[in-house]
């Protein structure tokens, strides 16, 4: 529920700022001239279409196979979409791409990644370290996710929450 009145607080706050903007642009029209507005503009547009590289919303981590770095494999694979947390608008979650050995019918991991769906306006997730431990003739694994789940107001992160996920997840039945 938090995040939701987060997010619609944001999005007031945006549609503030975008009046501001507009009378903003009018006035240094009407008081310093047609340039200044127009150069006020184009700073406006700069400081919108930043990008953000370390800002990414789904983090792939590749987990590094030393017994196949080319991640080929002979056999079924499978995927696995675990829920780690989950509110009123949003959850964040785990997806697990294992493969099965054709002859050995030995699992292994090939990817995971962990996202964040749903009403995510005024927050950000950022997976940080994805360890997964697959246990030996088992179906099943023990997973640990670490990230940040940042709170904006704006584009400017007001409060950083770090967060760990353990548990166990079935790979196959």
């Amino acid at each position: 529920m938090f995040e939701l009145i987060w997010g619609l607080l944001n999005g007031i706050f945006l549609i503030y700022f975008i009046i501001i903007c507009l009378k903003s642009v009018k006035l240094l029209k009407e008081k310093i001239g047609i340039l200044a507005a127009l150069i006020f503009v184009i700073f406006l547009l700069s400081l919108i279409s930043k990008s953000n590289e370390k800002n990414i919303t789904e983090k792939n981590i590749e987990i590094l196979n030393q017994t196949n770095p080319t991640k080929a494999f002979d056999g079924n694979s499978f995927y696995n979409e675990i829920t780690l947390e989950e509110h009123l608008t949003s959850k964040i979650g785990l997806s697990i791409f294992v493969g099965e050995n054709k002859t050995t019918k030995a699992l292994s991991i090939l990817n995971a990644n962990s996202n964040r769906t749903g009403f995510i306006f005024g927050t950000n997730w950022n997976a940080k370290n994805i360890d997964i431990d697959l246990q030996k003739d088992q179906n099943y694994c023990n997973y640990s996710v670490f990230g940040i789940l940042e709170w904006k107001i704006l584009g400017f992160t007001i409060y950083s929450e770090n967060k760990t996920f353990k548990g166990n997840a079935l790979l196959k039945e």
